[in-house]
């Protein structure tokens, strides 16, 4: 689903959250996120976990700039994702990753937009040429499919009255 010009930054920390696993398989915690922003691993963070929680959640919506920096390092992304009204994930990616991208962009900066559009027809060329027929290319990434995340260990959830109610006769019944 396509992010649009208004996405706040915590829908777009829930999408970059739910792109990153750790290594078991299962969804990062705010404290693995915060241990994240860090310049070095092991280093100082650039933020607490109560903070890393306050932005998932949409309580604070305002990160300094080293917290933006520290984020993008956590969820391995570009800052400029995370700022107002940038939301193709796709595109800004690319611009990162691959300095020849960068190269095409500047070399049709004054060509305007005849420069642009032939930019755009060769592109589509060849994706054609390397098989990719599809020529919409999602605003974000998709990802793999996750594993099912097990259960984890702790307290079983609060049953409901007739949820309990039904358990007690089953355990009286041997059932």
């Amino acid at each position: 689903m396509p992010l649009g010009p208004d996405t706040p930054l915590s829908s777009k920390l829930a999408v970059l959250l739910g792109r990153k696993l750790r290594a078991d398989g299962k969804t990062p915690s705010t404290r693995d996120i915060a241990d994240a922003t860090a310049k070095t691993p092991g280093g100082k963070r650039t933020m607490t976990h109560q903070v890393v929680n306050d932005l998932l959640n949409g309580v604070k919506a305002n990160p300094t700039i080293a917290q933006l920096m520290g984020l993008a390092r956590a969820f391995e992304s570009p800052v400029a994702y995370l700022l107002p009204g940038y939301n193709g994930l796709t595109s800004l990616s690319v611009y990162e990753e691959y300095p020849d991208a960068r190269e095409a962009l500047r070399l049709i900066h004054d060509l305007g937009e005849a420069g642009a559009a032939e930019l755009l027809e060769a592109a589509r060329e060849i994706r054609l040429r390397h098989g990719h027929s599809d020529l919409t290319v999602p605003e974000v990434p998709e990802t793999l499919p996750s594993v099912a995340e097990p259960p984890r260990p702790g307290r079983r959830r609060r049953l409901s009255f007739t949820e309990a109610a039904e358990r007690a006769v089953s355990d009286l019944e041997g059932t």
